[in-house]
């Protein structure tokens, strides 16, 4: 046979055996040497367990601050202390030496009660406490209706949402001339939380342009009524207590007020 001819083939039984060659499963595996198909878009990143966990607390944060809003014209529920109770200070004031988040406040005369959620107010027509403090600077405050006639003292939290939403409609009120020319206005900054927002008062109350006197109240805990809260029944932000040239409670009021609805309690109570 001719080795160079090319049409030539191998000789009878020349090759390998019969059955020689890879062992079945043995080569590439299948798809092998395809082109990799790529998705239109990336698959959703899976969510690590921590992401799991911040994810539950915002939800359970959340609830909570739902939970919070429960007054019909919206305040924050901040006084805790019983009914007719003698509020009692942390014990950790700096007096006049200007403590911007705390000063020490005496109480002369009965505390008043809670302002119930709903019926009359047994506050009403009863003398209101005398209020000795100070300011965030540690200039003596008084608030006394014998010294300086008819009053409205608005209880204010620095976090709560409610009491930044009705300082300006109060500003407004003053520069429309809707507040009677007797009546002397006071603002108590109290519920102190170093941990929540706008902290410290002070700031906050500079922030706001508040144009009124300002009494730092004393803590009696965390986010807290204090002292002065306490005192006068306070129930939530902002609350607003009117007392008359008699020293007595003419109305008491929680929660955000429209400045049509305040005008209309404030000159019935001046009335009264």
């Amino acid at each position: 046979m001719n080795m160079s001819d090319p049409g030539a083939g191998p000789p009878p039984g020349f090759g390998p055996p019969p059955g020689f060659g890879p062992p079945p499963g043995f080569g590439p595996p299948p798809g092998f040497g395809r082109t990799p198909i790529i998705p239109e878009t990336p698959p959703a990143p899976k969510r690590s367990s921590m992401g799991v966990v911040i994810a539950a607390v915002v939800a359970v944060v959340a609830l909570i601050a739902v939970g919070v809003v429960v007054a019909t014209r919206g305040s924050d529920k901040g006084a805790t202390l019983g009914q007719g109770t003698t509020p009692a200070s942390t014990g950790d004031t700096a007096g006049a030496a200007g403590d911007p988040t705390n000063q020490p406040v005496t109480v002369d005369g009965d505390v008043l009660p809670r302002l119930p959620e709903s019926g009359g107010d047994p506050a009403v027509g009863t003398k209101a406490p005398v209020l000795h403090g100070y300011d965030a600077a540690g200039a003596p405050i008084t608030i006394d209706a014998a010294a300086d006639g008819p009053y409205m003292v608005v209880f204010l939290a620095h976090w709560c949402p409610h009491c930044n939403r009705e300082i300006p409609r109060l500003i407004q009120w003053m520069q429309d001339g809707g507040v009677p020319a007797q009546l002397k206005i006071i603002a108590v900054a109290t519920a102190v939380s170093p941990s929540a927002p706008n902290y410290p008062p002070a700031d906050w109350l500079v922030a706001k342009e508040w144009p009124w006197p300002a009494m730092i109240d004393e803590s009696t805990g965390d986010g807290t009524a204090g002292v002065a809260a306490a005192a006068y029944g306070a129930t939530g932000w902002p609350f607003f207590v009117i007392v008359g040239a008699d020293g007595k409670v003419k109305d008491r009021t929680s929660g955000e007020v429209e400045i049509s609805d305040l005008q209309l309690i404030v000159d019935t109570a001046l009335a009264s």
